[in-house]
């Protein structure tokens, strides 16, 4: 009975074989014991890869979930971009209208202004006519008063200015035909008196009369301001304008009204 309560050893045995027929067939016998502990160290080994497997998957999850969540909030701050950036171009696009409008409406009233002070009034304050040259006269009577006349104090158009002489009441003021400064004023006896106004783009008129000029050199005027008044003895008046130093035909540039 002994004999029967004696644990018995186990063993295993592996049996390698070939498909050569001159090969011998081998026997390993394996011990459980060194079996169990095969078993055990391979049981470890795939525990701790597993372990291994899940830690690094962990990791890569973890990393994932970050990525992505990046990529989420680069997503959302794009299209915040985005629409910014859209909004600017609209607002830029705006300020570039705005822009030009005010360049334009400046331009108009850079010419508006200019123009304001291109002279185009008339230059006398109420009616008047355009003195015609005077025609020769015969022998006799006429001859003397054309005598008599050339030994008095005229205002005679000078033809190199394209002059007109303007012939108005008595009670008619000389006006300037546009605003402008004062440039030259001249009163002498024996002598036609003058204003010389510029009103700046080139533009200059020169007034002549045989009156007294009631404006100052240097005085800032504005259109329809008196310059001479007509009497009795002064009732002409020479008109003539420069542009850039060139006389031009006063009739081309005055607006006449009704």
């Amino acid at each position: 009975m002994s004999t029967d309560l004696r644990k018995r050893k186990i063993t295993y045995t592996i049996i390698l074989t070939s498909d050569s027929p001159a090969a011998h067939h081998r026997r390993m016998h394996i011990k459980t014991g060194a079996l169990a502990f095969v078993a055990f160290v391979a049981f470890v080994a795939v525990i701790c890869y597993a372990v291994y497997t899940s830690i690094t998957m962990g990791g890569y999850i973890e990393r994932n979930a970050k990525q992505l969540e990046q990529l989420v909030q680069m997503k959302a701050e794009n299209e915040t971009l985005t629409a910014e950036k859209e909004s600017l171009a609209g607002k830029i696009s705006s300020l570039e209208e705005t822009l030009s409008r005010k360049e334009e409406q400046e331009h108009e009233l850079v010419a508006a202004h200019e123009e304001t002070y291109i002279p185009k009034g008339f230059p006398m304050s109420g009616a008047a006519q355009i003195k015609e040259e005077d025609t020769a006269a015969d022998t006799g009577e006429e001859g003397d008063e054309a005598d008599e006349e050339e030994n008095t104090l005229k205002v005679e158009a000078k033809e190199e200015w394209k002059e007109l002489i303007f012939v108005a009441a008595e009670g008619t003021k000389v006006v300037a035909t546009a605003p402008g400064t004062v440039k030259e004023v001249r009163e002498a006896e024996g002598e036609v008196s003058y204003v010389i106004i510029d009103h700046g783009n080139g533009y200059v008129t020169t007034y002549r009369n045989l009156g007294s000029p009631i404006v100052e050199e240097g005085s800032q005027v504005v259109k329809g301001v008196a310059l001479f008044l007509v009497g009795e003895d002064n009732t002409e008046t020479g008109y003539s304008i420069r542009k850039d130093e060139d006389y031009v035909d006063p009739l081309e540039l005055i607006e006449i009204k009704g």
